[in-house]
């Protein structure tokens, strides 16, 4: 027993040991803040002389934060609610629909996955870019994130639907429910912990995305905050610090958005991975 304790101990302090190393440079950029770009640039991981707003300020006014935060809010909400429409609906019907060509499309939907977004980068700006001319509006980016995320987002409905007995279908069928109705009215409100799982990892890829965003949107208007970072940076020189107080104020929308769904992500990775 005393054994078991002291285990228990020294498992929890090699835990927090490795918490401590990955929050290090959390605490070196939220610290660099503070400082100006010459004496960041002096010492990365000195104490700051003085502190002050500066930066932060500097930095909602030379990335158009309030512009910047807009559209990545709109962009992800909107993504957000569309894959998980799409995914959610596509899910059921591959789980309930025992049909063989469901089944190979649901394996060459996983197959994509493997798939990096490089790979689809140049089709999609000829395409959308280039031959419908759709660059530089948010619907664009809206329908391709939530189409890149809607893979990982179906296997994960798909496994979690597949745990919901079919009896729930067939009572709702007897009392008159159509394959639709049964979705919405029945099956929806029991995917709460797996949707949140689904929306919290979409919304957190969505909001961090550069590389995507970046090529659809290329006016000043439009950029997102990932891209709006990228202000203080220039051919010759690069200002660190307002920079760093850019990417802290991007950071806490969706960290406040991970802890509050945090304690769902678990449960619904698990339950969409080891129910199918």
């Amino acid at each position: 027993m005393r054994q078991r304790q002291m285990n228990k101990r020294v498992l929890f302090v090699v835990i927090l040991f490795i918490l401590l190393l990955f929050m290090i440079p959390f605490f070196i950029l939220i610290l660099n803040t503070f400082k100006p770009t010459a004496e960041f640039t002096r010492n990365p991981f000195s104490w700051p002389a003085a502190f002050n707003l500066d930066n932060y300020r500097s930095a909602i006014d030379t990335m158009k934060f309030w512009s910047a935060f807009k559209n990545t809010a709109v962009i992800t909400v909107f993504s957000t609610v569309l894959n998980t429409l799409l995914a959610s609906m596509t899910g059921y019907f591959f789980s309930r629909k025992k049909w063989r060509i469901n089944s190979v499309l649901f394996m060459l939907l996983l197959a994509s996955m493997v798939a990096p977004f490089q790979v689809y980068m140049i089709p999609l700006v000829k395409l959308y870019g280039g031959l419908l001319g759709m660059s530089n509006r948010i619907i664009t980016v809206v329908y391709v994130a939530a189409g890149l995320n809607v893979p990982f987002a179906v296997f994960l409905y798909h496994g979690f639907v597949s745990g919901i007995p079919r009896e729930l279908d067939e009572a709702a069928e007897i009392d008159g429910c159509g394959f639709t109705r049964t979705f919405f009215e029945i099956i929806f409100p029991l995917l709460k912990p797996i949707m949140i799982t689904v929306m919290v990892f979409v919304a957190l890829a969505v909001w961090n995305d550069y590389l995507m965003t970046s090529l659809f949107m290329t006016k000043i208007e439009t950029r997102t905050l990932a891209i709006a970072a990228f202000a203080f940076l220039t051919n010759h020189t690069a200002d660190y610090s307002p920079m760093m107080a850019g990417l802290v104020l991007g950071i806490i929308p969706v960290l406040v958005f991970y802890l509050f769904g945090q304690k769902y992500i678990i449960e619904g990775v698990v339950a969409g991975s080891v129910k199918g």
